[in-house]
């Protein structure tokens, strides 16, 4: 699903490549990735993860795999979030819209962005509003930090790795490819946006396609889990056996 992903993200840079961020944005536009991208972001992951983690109890899965499938996905997002903060210092990779400061001459380069605090670089976003649209400057304001990786993408691809790989597996073909579509037009709303290069998409769908193949299936610890919980709990109701 991720090599899947990885291919179908090249089509997808190419489209960002005729992105102006100076164009204006129909309003029902700028909602509609504007929802995209928060149903990947700090604002609706939970959300997201929600939907998917019940879509995945009615797989028919036993107690002991469904909590070998949650530990894995718990560290799968703990590593690949504790790490994209650390690699985001160490590249030091402006955002594509810092670069559209600069050539609106609010800025003398992208890089002086990083050097101002933080009420400064709101305020000279808020400066350059009038030069593009508010759809993408309400990002901006939130997010002030490095390019590289992009966190929705790195978000995204763990659930095209994990979910949709998971229903691929469990045969519900059409849930991994509607979990494959949301993850690309999630990538697009990025690029659209102006927070990222298809450089940062391509990186961050690597890191989580390393961290994945690297975890083990934690089926032994799950089975210890499974005998200290209660019999009456969530998968009981469900309709799962131990």
């Amino acid at each position: 699903m991720l090599a899947a992903m990885m291919t179908l993200l090249v089509p997808i840079s190419m489209m960002s490549f005729s992105i102006d961020l100076a164009a204006g944005v129909p309003d029902r536009v700028g909602m509609i990735l504007t929802w995209l991208t928060d149903s990947a972001g700090s604002k609706g992951f939970l959300i997201t993860l929600t939907v998917l983690g019940l879509l995945m109890l009615r797989l028919g899965m036993s107690r002991e795999q469904c909590l070998a499938k949650l530990i894995q996905l718990a560290l799968i997002l703990l590593i690949c979030f504790a790490s994209k903060t650390g690699l985001k210092v160490m590249t030091e990779s402006p955002r594509p819209y810092t670069e559209f400061m600069a050539e609106q001459l609010v800025i003398p380069n992208a890089d002086h962005f990083y050097k101002l605090t933080q009420e400064r670089q709101n305020e000279l976003i808020e400066a350059v509003s009038a030069s593009t649209s508010e759809w993408r400057t309400r990002h901006w304001l939130g997010e002030t930090d490095y390019s590289f990786p992009s966190g929705h993408t790195i978000f995204a691809a763990t659930c095209v790795a994990f979910f949709a790989g998971l229903f691929l597996q469990w045969g519900r073909p059409s849930w991994a490819l509607g979990i494959l579509v949301w993850a690309l037009v999630v990538s697009y709303s990025r690029l659209w946006l102006g927070m990222h290069r298809p450089i940062d998409l391509f990186g961050s769908t690597a890191f989580v396609a390393a961290v994945y193949v690297i975890l083990p299936s934690f089926s032994h610890s799950a089975s210890r889990l499974s005998r200290l919980l209660p019999e009456n709990g969530v998968f009981r109701l469900l309709g799962h056996k131990s």
